[in-house]
């Protein structure tokens, strides 16, 4: 086969000799192409290196090449999906090799590296040789340039066999291997099967073999994210982040031999903005239009009146080499401009007058992000480029009504991704001329690095395409290193030293640290945590709900004095083991990367964490906000790896004789009778974390704990007990690194969070990322906390060493040797090591070791009866407190001393005659006989199924599973059969979590998990069609696997009630081993066997699993109120991500750890966004259900991505409807409980709900007590607004009722409206007068209130009129506005009664 050569987009085609000089990253991007592997092919999640060296190929004379021409050799590699019949990845080219005449061998001696996800056997190498001939005497007319390529052959190099382990190329001892060459062209694998090399169509070349080496190269690991999947690449190609520095070998140079990637920098980008080139409306509503017509012409129908709607508007931001993406992209949604700079500007007016239906403002041309976005794997080099992809996401109608069962008003209409514009800048190609960077967007379908296709090109009247530019600011931490290439970079190093610094300073960058990870928190505005990056890759940083992330001081922090006299209360220091101060860490420090191996080589393995609590500083009340009430006390919950839920005690808040008002206030514990500790102040709480009293393996795990999550903290008002807030701690800087101790110093902000909205959203792979959609926050103040670690010497030596080995494959005991003897009723088995099992049997009764027997016997039941009134009464008085525990144990014994002086006297009064005892000998030996007669047949009748539960011991083989909630555990079970005749065998699980897979593909992804290499057979399984049994075909003497998995999902869902606990002392907590098998962290401690038989239903071989429960880490919390005996009714949704199939049905997945609680999951394609719906039933108030969600995206559930935890508190429910500015009153009723109790009523928005009476009263038992409420509002908002009241027994701090009260507002009638326009800064004000005439023929007095106490106040804010008097109402307007625009501000005149007379609008516009 002759064919002209053509031009191939790999590797050969992009470098020229190997460089890629005078190529720019879109010239690179313009020729690279390559094939993605199928959608349904489930890869690993860790890519895989290699190394492959072809040597020659012998027996070229045979090929007959002509000697008319000069022929270069040269050989091609292309990746083959058997499984799925397609070719992947690129196809890798030679260099040209010439040979002398009369020579029979090529000798190429090339290598070449890549790296694949794919560790099967159905992944081959197509290896094709091919001769480039051009002619020696060119005839006349012939073009010389013009080069023929014919093939020579081919051959088939499976890399990944089962059972066969590659090895490393540091090895010396590596043997060369052959393949046969074959005739014909790789296109032949398009219509083959499996098994190819067995093929009757495969014709060898005779004599001819290719000789090669292929070998695992694990120094290519750190370059992996610089290389494409599944393409091949030479040794001498340098790709885009790469350094210069390249190895000398007999080849030549060799950048892959031990790659030295460029030192990453860390960057930011900052005041992005996109211009659409037209007004972001008239963009929008185009779009929307073209889709509402692609959706009728799709569906055949005609205009239904429906429209397409913008639902979301997000930015893709990735750094790219030209081949791939350096680190996975990350997603920030953006908003208009006038949105982010008006703020509420568009929450107001609904009236039908002119100019007052709509607060409009000027048309948005912009969309922006009004946050910094990090990127962090930055690589300083001019043909890396940052890549950026603007997606809509649009709501589509239905063309039916129908809805999917459980589902909201808001599924009506089914999101769609729109890609419509992308750009890409390269920071390092040029110097930048200033600080404010524009890129121009692209769209239609010019080549792009996803080779996605965009919405179209837009024009203007004069036919110029106008898609419109992306303006950004760049700042780097590092200055970049000397120019690689004769472009320049940046001279001018940015410093970000503090993330709440307004203007990074220039100058002197900090020691570069390569791969940093910390995140610097967005500097916002008022306390607003909308705005969240959404990585599709990264830690799972756990997240509080609401989710409340470590945020910078978005309030001035405080002043160095105040810090003085904080820190000079006398707080407890943390000291290491031998009395000195530990080292502190700096928090705040942005390059802080977490080294794990230091911490496994240190010699002080146990660790012993403390966390302080040291002080609060309230809020300062905004501008347009009344004082916020003061906190006396408060308590902490919160929970810290796997050790139990901490409720800590009440603590006051104490602030320091001639102190600021701003300063902070000192926590001190308060002790029983509200007396206050006069030990040090703050609170502290230790834990001892020892690997000696771990489960194997654990302390790696708790140490993952510490470098990756967050410590998440409810904060309470000690004396209301409603949730101020949450707060979110990292965990990291509590890793010493060395160190005997390390303590750090935590500032964090308190937010409450509001759930209005029924719909959250946020990022799968990120954790604590998930966010509702309309949240709103309030900031309650700042928690200073220290936390600390001190190293202390482990109790055993060899358990922090010892790593958690888990065995997959189990190999069953067939030798008869399960049973050493023993009791019947208990076997108790130990082997020593050499092989001798002593067996020690206690004699002891059957009623002893047999409850069922137990219960049947006469003489013991007595006993056994006062035994369990005893036990029970133990196991109440536990449950009790300690004073209560106290007087109880003071009863108990002065009973007993007064029964046992009235049996003393009974005794001397009263004595058995000699007949009388002789009876009562007679009825004992009666009761004994008959006893006898039931052990015996008791003994009978147990005696077959106990014989043959022995004999079940003799094929019965042990294995230990060590379990995580929602996690699948994967057995293969090794059966040999023993007889000499084939065997039908039936496995029998005598538990749901224990089941067979019987789906080929699942078993192979459990395989390539794991990393095992043993055969998988295609169908191996048939169904017994009663009992729908998986059945295996046993050959005489064949052995075979069978693939088991466990997986369970039972969780502990108790919890504490919702009151401060006891006083908590400063005492260390230590995790503990249990000697007898138990409940550790949510799943229970059992044994679950799978038993199987033959067709005649004899037993063949017993496995039994012994399940050891390991501890799961929650990813992130929320925290729900609902009303009592309703649903609660969640929609969560995801953004688009990848997931290891395509197959839209089996992709995503949730599992519920509560049955009772139903969770869907939908997604409509592979780029749409995913949502889960949740609805949990609520009990009566005030109690709390919780729950765990393990989400999946895998198709075959192996691991969940991230486990969340739900808190849903039920409350009962009352609507209050009320108008704007205008007070509404309703009534509560509450009951009393079985003895008085004096207690007081709190609402949680004081200053808009306020309840009576405010202060304690007493509460008679069994009576109804009538509560009246009022609330007014006087800021509108669009559908309910909750609060809450409690009412809390003021002697016990005990809850005994919660109320939720939605509050419904509406709009009163406007009677007058005005428009002002003042300057937006710059003056001293505005005063304004505005008059109003009594109309009542009496004398009456009038209040005045606003809406926006910021922007206006009254002059006078009461006002008394005399029958038909008129008066001037004086208004004074706030100057030095942040923003520009239009704000509507509504005066409220009410009467007495807080009944409204009359309502004013002024619409103040700023300019």
């Amino acid at each position: 086969m002759i064919v002209h050569k053509r031009k191939s987009q790999n590797f050969g085609a992009i470098f020229k000799n190997g460089k890629l000089e005078g190529k720019s990253w879109s010239d690179i991007v313009s020729q690279w192409k390559d094939v993605e592997l199928s959608r349904d092919r489930v890869d690993n999640p860790v890519s895989s290196a290699y190394q492959i060296n072809l040597q020659a190929v012998t027996g070229l004379l045979q090929l007959n090449v002509l000697d008319v021409y000069n022929a270069t050799y040269q050989a091609r590699i292309s990746m083959f999906d058997v499984l799925y019949h397609r070719f992947v990845g690129t196809t890798w080219c030679s260099k040209e090799v010439s040979i002398g005449n009369q020579q029979s061998t090529v000798t190429f001696n090339q290598t070449a590296y890549f790296h694949t996800p794919i560790v099967d056997s159905n992944m081959i190498f197509a290896i094709e040789f091919f001769v480039n001939q051009t002619p020696k005497d060119p005839l006349p007319g012939d073009n010389v340039a013009v080069t023929k390529q014919r093939s020579l052959g081919w051959t088939v190099l499976r890399p990944f066999t089962v059972g066969s382990q590659l090895k490393s190329s540091a090895e010396s001892d590596q043997a060369p291997k052959k393949l046969d060459v074959f005739k014909g062209s790789p296109r032949a694998l398009l219509y083959m099967e499996d098994p190819i090399e067995s093929n009757p169509n495969l014709k060898p070349v005779p004599g001819c073999q290719l000789t090669f080496t292929l070998s695992r190269h694990q120094e290519l690991s750190t370059a992996l994210n610089l290389l494409p999947e599944n393409s091949l690449v030479s040794a001498e190609q340098r790709v885009p982040g790469l350094s210069e520095t390249a190895i000398k070998t007999p080849q030549g140079k060799d950048f892959y031999i031990k790659p030295k990637p460029l030192i990453p920098h860390i960057g930011y980008i900052d005041k992005l903005s996109v211009d659409l080139g037209v007004t972001v409306d008239k963009f929008e509503e185009e779009l929307c239009i073209k889709v509402n017509q692609d959706r009728l012409k799709r569906d055949s129908i005609t205009d239904d009146g429906k429209k397409v709607t913008v639902t979301e508007r997000r930015l893709m931001v990735g750094v790219h080499n030209g081949f791939c993406y350096v680190q996975k992209p990350q997603y920030v949604h953006l908003e208009p401009e006038a949105v982010v700079g008006h703020g509420r500007t568009q929450s107001f007016g609904r009236g039908k007058r002119k100019d007052v239906s709509i607060i409009s403002t000027s048309p948005s041309s912009r969309l922006v992000l009004r946050s910094r976005l990090q990127l962090n794997e930055m690589i300083p080099d001019p043909r890396v480029a940052i890549v950026m992809q603007l997606e809509y996401v649009l709501a589509v109608p239905p063309n039916d009504q129908r809805l999917i069962k459980g589902s909201m008003s808001s599924l009506r209409a089914q999101p769609f991704t729109v890609m419509l514009r992308w750009a890409a800048w390269s920071p390092y190609e040029k110097q930048m001329a200033s600080d404010v960077v524009t890129v121009k967007l692209n769209g239609g379908c010019k080549p792009n690095p996803d080779s996605l296709l965009f919405f179209k090109n837009l024009t203007n009247s004069e036919n110029e395409v106008v898609n419109g530019t992306i303006r950004l600011s760049y700042l780097t931490t590092d200055q970049p290193p000397s120019p690689i290439s004769v472009t320049s970079f940046v001279e001018d190093a940015v410093s970000m030293l503090s993330p709440s610094a307004k203007k990074p300073p220039t100058g002197a960058s900090p020691k570069p640290q390569p791969r940093a990870t910390k995140k610097i928190d967005d500097s916002f505005e008022g306390y607003s945590l909308e705005v969240r990056h959404l990585d599709t890759s990264g830690e799972l940083l756990p997240v509080h709900a609401p989710p409340i992330r470590p945020v910078a001081q978005s309030a001035p922090g405080l002043t160095r004095a105040s810090y003085a006299r904080l820190y000079s209360a006398g707080f407890p220091d943390i000291l290491d083991k031998n009395g000195e101060p530990a080292v502190v860490v700096d928090a705040s420090d942005v390059m802080f990367k977490p080294n794990l191996d230091s911490e496994v080589s240190d010699p002080l393995q146990a660790n012993e964490i403390v966390l302080q609590f040291l002080a609060f500083t309230n809020p300062v009340a905004a501008a347009n906000e009344s004082s916020p009430l003061p906190i006396h006390s408060m308590f902490f919950s919160f929970q810290f790896y796997r050790f139990p839920s901490v409720t800590t005690q009440r603590l006051a808040l104490l602030r320091k004789e001639n102190g600021q008002s701003r300063d902070p206030c000192v926590l001190r514990k308060i002790e029983s009778g509200e007396q206050l500790d006069e030990g040090k102040p703050g609170l502290e709480v230790k834990y001892h974390v020892d690997p000696a009293h771990l489960k194997i393996g654990e302390n790696a795990s708790f140490l993952r704990y510490i470098a990756t999550h967050n410590l998440h903290v409810d904060v309470w008002d000690g004396e209301s007990l409603l949730l101020l807030g949450s707060l979110s701690v990292p965990l990291k800087h509590l890793l010493r690194g060395g160190q005997p101790a390390v303590a750090a110093n935590h500032e964090t902000d308190v937010i409450f969070s509001e759930h209005c909205e029924t719909t959250l959203t946020g990022d799968l792979t990120t954790g604590g990322s998930v966010r509702p959609l309309g949240l709103s926050k309030l900031f309650r103040g700042k928690l200073h906390v220290r936390f600390g670690n001190v190293g202390f010497p482990s109790e055993s030596k060899t358990a922090a060493m010892t790593l958690l080995k888990k065995s997959h494959l189990v190999v069953a005991d067939m030798t008869g040797c399960g049973f050493p003897g023993g009791s019947l009723s208990s076997v108790q088995t130990g082997k020593q090591k050499n092989g001798y099992t002593p067996v020690r049997v206690r004699a002891k009764r059957m009623a002893e070791s047999n409850q069922e027997l137990s219960e049947l016997l006469l003489v013991s039941a007595t006993k056994e009866k006062n035994a369990d009134v005893d036990a029970s009464d133990k196991e109440n008085i536990a449950q009790l407190s300690p004073d209560v525990r106290a007087d109880r144990k003071r009863k108990i014994a002065r009973m007993v001393a007064v029964r046992t002086m009235e049996q003393s006297n009974d005794s001397s009064v009263t004595k058995q005659t000699t007949g009388q005892r002789a009876l009562v000998h007679a009825q004992e030996h009666n009761m004994k006989l008959r006893d006898l007669r039931t052990v015996a047949e008791y003994r009978d009748r147990l005696k077959e199924d106990n014989i043959m539960e022995i004999l079940l011991l003799s094929i019965t083989t042990r294995h230990i599973l060590r379990p995580t909630l929602g996690v699948a555990e994967f057995v293969e079970f090794q059966l040999k059969n023993p007889f000499s005749k084939q065997q039908t065998v039936t496995i029998e699980c005598d538990s749901d979590e224990l089941r067979v897979i019987t789906d080929a593909r699942e078993w192979r992804y459990f395989k390539s998990l794991v990393g095992i290499h043993t055969p998988v057979e295609e169908n191996m399984f048939n169904f017994d069609p009663n009992s729908t049994l998986p059945q295996i075909f046993l050959r005489p003497k064949e052995t075979v696997f069978i693939p088991l998995c466990y997986q369970g999902y039972q969780a502990d869902h108790k919890v504490a009630t919702q009151n401060p606990g006891q006083q908590f002392k400063p005492t260390a907590t230590s995790l503990q081993p249990t000697k007898t098998p138990s409940s550790c962290g949510t799943i229970r401690s059992k044994v679950v066997k799978a038993v199987l038989r033959t067709l005649e239903g004899r037993p063949l071989s017993v496995l039994q699993l012994s399940i050891d429960p390991q501890p799961h880490v929650v990813d992130q919390t929320f925290r729900f109120y609902n009303p009592e005996h309703t649903f609660l009714k969640k929609c969560i949704r995801l953004p688009p991500f990848r997931s290891n199939s395509t197959t839209q049905d089996e992709q995503f997945h949730v599992i519920c750890s509560d049955p009772e609680v139903v969770c869907q999951t939908r997604s409509l394609g592979r780029d749409e966004p995913r949502e889960i719906f949740i609805k949990a039933p609520c009990g009566e108030s005030p109690s709390i259900r919780r729950f765990y969600v393990s989400v999946y995206n895998d198709s075959f559930l192996a691991v969940p991505v991230q486990i969340w935890q739900f808190y849903v508190h039920a409350l009962q429910r009352v609507d209050v409807n009320c108008v704007l500015g205008q007070t509404s009153r309703f009534s509560l009723v509450l009951r009393g409980m079985q003895t008085g109790r004096l207690v007081r009523c709190f609402s949680s928005h004081p200053q808009e709900l306020q309840v009576f009476p405010d202060e304690a009263f007493l509460l008679p038992p069994n009576s109804v007590h009538e509560i009246n409420a009022g609330v007014r509002t006087t800021s509108a908002t669009s559908g309910s607004r909750y609060m809450y009241v409690n009412v809390v027994d003021t002697e016990y701090h005990q809850l005994l009722r919660s109320w939720l009260v939605a509050v419904k507002t509406r709009e009163p009638v406007i009677t007058k409206e005005f428009d002002i326009e003042l300057p937006r800064s710059g003056g001293k004000g505005c005063n304004k007068m505005i008059t109003y005439t009594n109309p009542y023929p009496n004398r009456s007095e009038f209040f005045l209130m606003t809406s926006r106490g910021d922007l206006l106040q009254f002059r006078e804010s009461q006002l008394e009129l005399g029958p038909g008097e008129q008066s001037t109402i004086g208004l004074r307007f706030a100057s030095g506005v942040k923003h520009p625009g239009k704000f509507p501000i509504y005066i409220f005149i009410n009467d007495r009664e807080d009944k409204n007379e009359e309502t004013f609008l002024v619409n103040v516009t700023y300019v």
